[in-house]
């Protein structure tokens, strides 16, 4: 299970030259868990909270900033469930220690929509997904963040990428906590 991510060239400031974001660096993250998936109404717009497990094996701590994500679900005749898009957030990969996988618990916080017949018919489609322990389906995060690699004297930020289809496959029995 590794994130596949296409990256676009990154301008570095600190260096002043265009460079390209490592593929090596980027395949040290990793999506472990949905550990559980929080839904509220409120007024008349449905939130959700996702807690994610991710792993890191970087020998560097990682942040994102200003992520701002889409949260697809595809099912496995590949259709697509739209969940939402999250609010911008900032997620913190700590370094691995001595190439052992680091894990970080971090929650997206989702935009789903209003409370129309949309919204409730792509819900009913994700927790009928999800629920069913026959089913096969992945988690994907498409959007732009900022890279961060944490540095002696502070963070250096190598710029805007656009991450697309990062994925997540559970190989596991699912026990995601739907609240």
């Amino acid at each position: 299970m590794r994130f596949f991510m296409t990256v676009v060239i990154l301008y570095c400031a600190s260096f002043g030259a265009v460079s390209a974001f490592s593929l090596d660096f980027v395949d040290k993250l990793d999506i472990k868990a949905i550990k559980s998936i929080h839904l509220t109404q409120i007024n008349n717009e449905f939130r959700a909270t996702i807690k994610v497990q991710f792993g890191s094996t970087s020998d560097v701590d990682l942040k994102f900033k200003n992520a701002n994500f889409k949260i697809t679900f595809k099912n496995n005749k590949d259709s697509d469930i739209y969940l939402g898009v999250t609010e911008s957030a900032e997620f913190f990969f700590p370094a691995s220690e001595h190439g052992i996988e680091r894990l970080q618990d971090e929650n997206l916080n989702v935009y789903v929509g209003k409370n129309d017949l949309d919204t409730l018919n792509r819900l009913i489609e994700m927790f009928n997904l999800m629920g069913n322990p026959n089913s096969e389906f992945a988690m994907i995060l498409s959007g732009v963040t900022d890279v961060g690699t944490k540095v002696k004297r502070g963070w250096i930020y190598q710029g805007h990428i656009e991450i697309e289809d990062f994925t997540f496959h559970p190989t596991i029995q699912r026990e995601v906590l739907f609240k």
